[in-house]
């Protein structure tokens, strides 16, 4: 029996449309919850579940981000979805899924701020980056003082994310993936699937430059959790994709 990892839901599980919602390193299901909240609004079942090593869930086989995306291989086999998201390393397990998304469906896929290619010298800077918050055990009215755009039960839950994962899940989740690598796998999108990149850093999107076929939106203002800053921006582009 193919068993489903566990997972955070919005919505009417009658409803007719759905949304796959994929959260990054060092967080956790409920990261999407205001994004969640308004794309259920819209008459969708919206399902984010829990990464492999986060939300107290044992890592799995190894740290691979390949590995992530074949634990969730039982929501494709469970359904079709009109809705992918995923916010950084979840934008990367998305993109080793796209492979699985219907042929002739259309599907809306939206990255929210991946690092598609790292050299190895901002990997080495990326295990002080990202495992900070986990070290040092921010609060939330830390996050609130740094990130002013952030209401706060997006600090509240980011502290929840960082203090349920695993202490050396960034160190693990890039030295297992080396070389960090994953534009290639943009050429898996089915021809029916519309897929847009997120960013806040530009610099982001040189990676993606020599693929045609995809929508690429520079946020002003905005960090790397573009899901806090701007929610409204990400549902706006999810559905658009769906309405066109």
């Amino acid at each position: 029996m193919t068993t489903v990892p566990s997972a955070s839901q919005w919505g009417s599980p009658t409803a007719s449309r759905r949304a796959l919602l994929v959260h990054g390193l060092n967080s956790s299901s409920h990261t999407f919850h205001r994004v969640a909240s308004a794309i259920a609004a819209k008459g969708y079942l919206v399902v984010a579940p829990n990464l492999l090593g986060h939300a107290l869930r044992k890592p799995g086989i190894d740290f691979k981000v390949q590995t992530l995306a074949d634990d969730l291989l039982p929501y494709f086999q469970a359904a079709e979805y009109d809705i992918v998201i995923g916010h950084s390393m979840g934008a990367l397990v998305v993109l080793s899924l796209l492979k699985h998304l219907p042929k002739t469906k259309p599907t809306s896929v939206v990255l929210i701020d991946p690092s598609l290619e790292l050299t190895a010298e901002q990997m080495v800077d990326g295990r002080v980056r990202f495992s900070s918050d986990v070290r040092n055990h921010p609060t939330t009215e830390d996050y609130l003082a740094s990130n002013p755009l952030w209401k706060r039960e997006d600090a509240m839950w980011r502290v929840l994310g960082t203090q349920i994962g695993r202490v050396t899940n960034s160190d693990d989740h890039i030295d297992g993936n080396v070389p960090w690598s994953f534009s290639h796998l943009i050429t898996d999108k089915p021809d029916a699937a519309a897929l847009t990149i997120l960013v806040a850093d530009p610099c982001k999107l040189d990676s993606v430059a020599k693929f045609k076929d995809v929508r690429t939106v520079i946020v002003p203002n905005a960090s790397h959790f573009i899901h806090y800053d701007f929610p409204e921006v990400i549902v706006e582009e999810a559905l658009r994709n769906i309405e066109e």
